[in-house]
């Protein structure tokens, strides 16, 4: 068994505590584990309670920091969970933390696959398998990007990749027609536009440029 010391205020961290033990230790307690527990001075406790109360404070730590790291802007849970990790928090507890801001919505995968794509239509147009990179890049399973590109029509990406050409084709007017060609292909497939997709592309714009 262990008397606790002093429970003292961190200066820097609100709500956190510093909770000093008879043997020497100190850790760090969230202000809501010495309010469930009533924790004062001269208290005694064992091993057991030591470790469940600590457990429960960096729980309640590492929930109170992920509010705040979500509330700039929405974030995928690899997201989340390299930030908690970067604040030092064991791989139990970012889980834990991690569940707990599923389970209230807080971070979606889904729902933050699903906006991405559909911001591809209206923003900077991108080919689905740069977009897909750029899930996968943020932590976004392989099963979930490929749900969410299911937003994104054969007919949609044809006309993204269009958009784009047209501007390229502006860029580079002053160039022989085959090699502006070849310089819109490949800022298309830089964008992640397959080449079935961009041949489809070119031949279109053959065709609007021979009618004019």
């Amino acid at each position: 068994m262990f008397n606790i010391l002093a429970i003292e205020p961190q200066p820097r961290k609100k709500k956190n505590y510093t909770l000093t033990l008879d043997d020497g230790r100190a850790f760090s307690v969230h202000e809501e584990v010495i309010v469930r527990y009533r924790l004062k001075s001269g208290m005694q406790l064992s091993e057991d309670q030591l470790q469940t109360w600590i457990w429960e404070a960096n729980v309640k730590i590492a929930q109170d920091l992920a509010l705040h790291y979500l509330g700039y802007r929405v974030r995928t849970r690899k997201q989340l969970c390299d930030y908690l990790e970067r604040k030092g928090f064991d791989p139990p507890v970012i889980e834990e933390a991690a569940d707990k801001m599923e389970e209230y919505r807080f971070i979606d995968d889904r729902e933050y696959a699903r906006n991405w794509v559909q911001s591809k239509k209206y923003g900077s147009p991108a080919g689905r398998r740069k977009i897909a990179y750029e899930l996968q890049n943020k932590g976004i399973s392989h099963e979930i990007t490929e749900e969410a590109l299911t937003g994104l029509s054969e007919e949609e990406e044809l006309k993204q990749a269009l958009k784009l050409a047209e501007k390229y084709k502006l860029k580079y007017q002053n160039l022989p027609v085959h090699e502006g060609n070849a310089k819109i292909a490949q800022a298309l497939q830089r964008r992640g536009f397959d080449w079935g997709l961009v041949n489809q592309v070119l031949n279109q714009l053959m065709r609007d440029t021979s009618c004019e």
